[in-house]
């Protein structure tokens, strides 16, 4: 019995090493699995997909338009994730062709279901992170140098980061012993300077002795990055729109203040009594957003508010109320809720009913697809 697993297998990305668990526990299951690697190519451009042995189940694990959807065998699920209050037309239509849309979050189910994918096809299978998350000592607050806030993302508008300068350079100055780390990568392969971009935030808000930032460009491995994450005070990232919030899940297992927006699938594990949450207004996306990736154009998503960010820094750098019993709850539901072996039992079990269920709604043929999308 076979299974294919379409998607993206190499670095650190969050469809990388979320393929990674998944795919080790089914084969830790007993179930044969066919990873067919698929690059970030329109569909139609690369390589056709493995031939062999017919699967009886393929998962799809890619946004609707990439390179993979072709020659889909067996039942269909889609793993899909998407940012917005809703998904594009588009993605509503890659829907109605599979046979299931797994997502990570309840944020996701409501989201897909606004835009009109049949909730009975809808099914929400939580992320979890690697085992080693999980033995990491857990944080104190206490330590020697400045409070230090960590930030790990993407250089997209998407995630905030210039709500997370502006706030950082209104709250602090140079005689605030604090330190702004971000590890971030550029979204994209060109026409980002993510130097440039810091540099031009602090002219604006902080010309004259603004506070510590380091910016980390070069890639971790994980042990380094797991040290990050050891060495820091308290973890930030105003997004304005995440499916699921991997990092926010990977600072509050190791007991860290985390900061986040009050708003996405980060709310399935983030709330009040273990994060500090960032108010927000629900807005359109800019143009600029839209801009980095077309299908965000005509979104809404969450603008996170720069007043509440500074409040919640300041409150979590000078160990406000509440600060404490925070970081204690915020491992505990890390650690009891969201563990390796919680979260596989789940998706195994799903796997199972699927398997033992007749295929109700073959998968379209990609040219059909492009058919109705033309």
């Amino acid at each position: 019995m076979l299974i294919e697993w379409r998607g993206r297998f190499r670095g650190h990305s969050g469809l990388a090493v979320e393929a990674a668990g998944f795919i080790g526990a089914l084969r830790r299951a007993g179930f044969a699995v066919r990873e067919v690697p698929v690059g970030s190519l329109p569909v139609g451009t690369g390589p056709p997909p493995a031939t062999g042995a017919i699967p009886v189940l393929t998962i799809v694990h890619l946004p609707w338009h990439d390179n993979g959807w072709e020659d889909l065998k067996g039942t269909i699920i889609w793993r899909a994730v998407f940012e917005t209050a809703s998904i594009p037309r588009p993605w509503v239509m890659r829907a109605e062709q599979v046979d299931e849309v797994w997502v990570a979050s309840t944020f996701n189910a409501q989201t897909f279901a606004a835009a009109g994918v049949a909730e009975e096809k809808l099914h929400v299978i939580p992320q979890a992170l690697s085992a080693g998350w999980y033995n990491l000592p857990i944080s104190t607050g206490a330590g020697n140098g400045p409070f230090r806030f960590l930030s790990v993302f993407r250089w997209q508008q998407r995630k905030g980061w210039d709500v997370l300068l502006k706030a950082y350079l209104s709250e602090f100055d140079a005689d605030d012993d604090v330190e702004l780390v971000m590890r971030a990568d550029p979204f994209g392969p060109t026409g980002y300077d993510i130097p440039a971009d810091i540099a031009a935030v602090t002219a604006e808000i902080r010309p004259r002795n603004p506070p510590r930032i380091t910016l980390l460009a070069e890639p971790l491995c994980l042990q380094d990055l797991q040290e990050l994450y050891a060495r820091s005070n308290a973890f930030v990232l105003p997004t304005r729109g995440e499916a699921w919030g991997r990092p926010y899940l990977e600072a509050m297992a190791c007991g860290l203040i985390t900061i986040g927006t009050g708003w996405g699938g980060q709310l399935d594990f983030m709330n009040d009594t273990n994060s500090l949450l960032i108010d927000y207004d629900l807005m359109q996306v800019s143009e600029a957003a839209a801009l980095e990736w077309p299908n965000f154009e005509g979104q809404i998503w969450a603008e996170p508010s720069v007043p509440s960010l500074r409040r919640c820094l300041r409150r979590a750098m000078e160990d406000g109320p509440g600060i404490e019993s925070r970081r204690r709850n915020a491992a505990a539901t890390i650690r009891r809720q969201f563990p390796p072996a919680t979260i596989n039992q789940k998706f195994l079990s799903e796997i199972r009913r699927v398997l033992r269920s007749p295929v109700t709604a073959p998968g379209m043929s990609v040219p059909a697809v492009r058919d109705r999308l033309s």
